[in-house]
């Protein structure tokens, strides 16, 4: 259990989806966000990755004390997992298992914890209101690894059931995603799914982590209860906004640190 530095008023993860780089200096972009976060998951080969881009990024993250896991997903890389998909959930799951294989033979070669997983894109959000997906998915995990976290949506069918399981939960918000009034996130078809306003991304950060609520597109407050904050190290304002959060929660004296289980 973490023990509250002095001063400290409450802790918060931050964590990252990493792996996603196409060149160079996406990949320095992904590894200067390293400095502001707590937690990474990492893309393993579903909508982008392979072997040498999750030891990249595994290598750095030892480094500097970051928590990781896998980041799986639909097997769409053309689509980069951000759509819908007709698939079995028996073939799902085959995929799902080699991918999260694959992160755990290179994180086992640098001998470093696997902590968690997060799903990925349009899986992240059918797993968070599908309850036989979720069950398929709970079940998967606690046979790879009973140890292992599941990193998913706050307020979301897929956090009631995992608490009714014996899999950890980490609820999850995000600075940079608008909210319907069911919790759920803005489709990214939308043209106002995106919060690009660094200036309002660490208002909302600020809003969720203090205030425990959020402010939805039709402008009402939702309670919100989150463990971790995402940046997706793939926007192009990813760094400076982790930095500018990051600074807001120095300031308010909260610790950025991985979740306590």
């Amino acid at each position: 259990m973490n023990q509250l530095k002095k001063g400290i008023k409450k802790t918060v993860d931050i964590n990252a989806d990493l792996g996603e780089f196409c060149n160079a200096e996406q990949l320095a972009n992904e590894l200067k966000i390293l400095k502001y976060i707590s937690s990474s998951s990492i893309a393993c080969s579903g909508h982008i990755g392979d072997s040498k881009s999750i030891r990249v990024i595994l290598e750095a993250c030892k480094i500097n004390n970051i928590a990781v896991g896998p980041h799986p997903s639909y097997p769409d890389q053309k689509g980069f997992g951000r759509n819908p998909m007709n698939i079995t959930l028996r073939d799902l799951e085959s995929s799902l298992r080699e991918q999260i294989q694959l992160f755990f033979t290179v994180a086992n070669s640098l001998s470093m914890p696997v902590t968690h997983v997060k799903f990925h894109g349009q899986l992240y959000n059918e797993a968070a209101q599908n309850k036989r997906l979720g069950n398929m998915l709970i079940n998967m995990i606690y046979s790879i690894d009973q140890n292992l976290s599941i990193i998913g949506p706050a307020n979301s069918l897929l956090e009631f059931i995992i608490k009714n399981s014996s899999i950890p939960f980490i609820s999850e918000a995000f600075i940079d995603r608008r909210y319907q009034e069911d919790s759920s996130l803005v489709n990214r078809n939308q043209g106002n799914a995106l919060i690009e306003s660094i200036q309002d991304q660490v208002h909302q950060a600020r809003s969720i982590v203090i205030d425990e609520k959020v402010m939805t597109v039709s402008n009402k407050n939702i309670k919100i209860k989150a463990d971790t904050l995402c940046i997706h190290g793939d926007n192009q304002n990813s760094l400076n906004a982790v930095k500018a959060v990051s600074e807001m929660l120095k300031k308010e004296n909260i610790q950025i640190y991985p979740p306590s289980l």
